[in-house]
């Protein structure tokens, strides 16, 4: 036992300076030319209230309706080089607009921005957002508290494995993306150190996690090869929606291949999914060689496949789900239009909705008899060879 734990702390250990060292290797090779911004943003508490002024515009039919409220309040700066100092602020709110934030109230914390007011164009501190950074941080610490409390050492693992994937994505990923770096190449390293990263750390060094790691590797390339078949052959353009427009013009002496992000976002998009379906085979074929009575390559792929069966099934809507959830508010307003069909399922945008789902419940279906056939065969070598 105290020799399992010491092999644990030190695959853990080493794991975790190859992840620092990775991440800190891709961030200083993927340094973006960002663009500059004037704009500075500061906390704010709300103090008091100052003054109210309402804008009405009459109707045609006479009646008058209120089109604008200017809130002056007095807030105190929490952060930046104005902290500890008072100011009288604006808070701009249009009706023209269905939905808007409530008036300020004391004891508010917010975000606050020297800028033009809307009303007059005079240059003032103005009201941009409630500050809910606090909210989220405490979100966060509340998780991770659950994961360690009921998964501990395994929610530990997993909340190290989770940031040094955000890690990866945010310093690495994006910033290569940006500088100009190859897509279909940084997608396919991140993924594989994703691939890596995760599930050692949680499986440790073991013939569970070289099986996982396979069948997730196999899955992902199924994914990525129909990924690259299908934008060919319905001719993906890359600009889903107006922001894709936007990042043609954010690198000018390297631009941006949107072909290949809407593909990286496929893959990137359906690792999670075929990593988690990869893993639970390969666990299930673990204790089927533990357990299984007569052993063998044959019976252990038939139950491996019978328990795939089922995996496939609610992970598929597991991952379709996702992506109608994440696109909720575009897929309503879209059905709200009574927009032909013909006309709807020909729009990029709803066509890359289709083929992410799609293809990430292909690198699904692929993940399971790799992962079931790789460890039929390892787990059914002779004793000397699994150890």
């Amino acid at each position: 036992m105290k020799k399992f734990f010491t092999k644990k702390v030190i695959t853990f250990i080493a794991i975790t300076i190859l992840s620092v060292l990775f991440v800190s290797i891709g961030a200083n090779t993927s340094k973006a030319q960002l663009l500059t911004s004037s704009d500075q943003f500061y906390r704010a508490k709300v103090i008091a209230l100052e003054d109210v002024k309402v804008k009405e515009v009459s109707l045609d039919d006479g009646v008058s309706s209120i089109s604008s409220k200017s809130v002056y309040f007095k807030a105190e700066f929490t952060n930046g080089p104005h902290k500890g100092k008072t100011q009288t602020m604006l808070q701009y709110i249009d009706y023209m607009y269905a939905v808007q934030p409530k008036t300020v109230e004391k004891g508010d914390s917010i975000v606050v921005s020297y800028a033009a007011d809307p009303a007059s164009s005079q240059q003032t501190w103005m009201f941009i957002d409630y500050n809910r950074i606090h909210y989220i941080i405490g979100i966060c610490i509340l998780f991770f508290c659950l994961l360690i409390f009921i998964g501990r050492a395994k929610g530990v693992a997993t909340i190290v494995s989770l940031l040094f994937t955000a890690a990866a994505v945010f310093l690495v990923y994006i910033p290569g993306i940006l500088s100009g770096q190859n897509i279909y190449l940084s997608t396919i390293i991140i993924s594989i150190f994703i691939i890596l990263m995760s599930l050692t750390f949680l499986n440790g060094v073991n013939i569970k996690t070289f099986c996982a790691v396979l069948g997730n590797i196999g899955g992902l390339a199924v994914a990525g090869i129909f990924a690259l078949i299908t934008n060919q052959l319905l001719g993906i353009t890359g600009i889903v929606d107006e922001d894709c427009l936007f990042l043609m013009y954010v690198n000018s002496a390297h631009p941006l291949d949107l072909r290949a992000i809407v593909w990286g976002s496929i893959v990137i998009g359906s690792l999670g999914a075929v990593m988690d379906v990869a893993m639970s085979i390969a666990s299930a074929m673990n204790e089927l060689s533990e357990t299984m009575e007569g052993k063998s390559a044959g019976k252990m792929i038939k139950s491996g496949m019978n328990i795939g069966k089922d995996a496939i099934g609610t992970m598929t809507n597991t991952l379709i789900l996702a992506y109608i959830g994440g696109s909720l508010s575009s897929v309503l307003l879209l059905v709200a239009s009574n927009k032909d069909p013909l006309y709807l399922f020909n729009m990029e945008m709803i066509v890359v909705e289709v083929l992410q789902g799609i293809i990430g419940s292909t690198g699904i279906l692929f993940a399971v008899p790799v992962t079931v056939v790789i460890a039929a065969y390892l787990y059914n070598k002779p004793k000397k060879i699994q150890e």
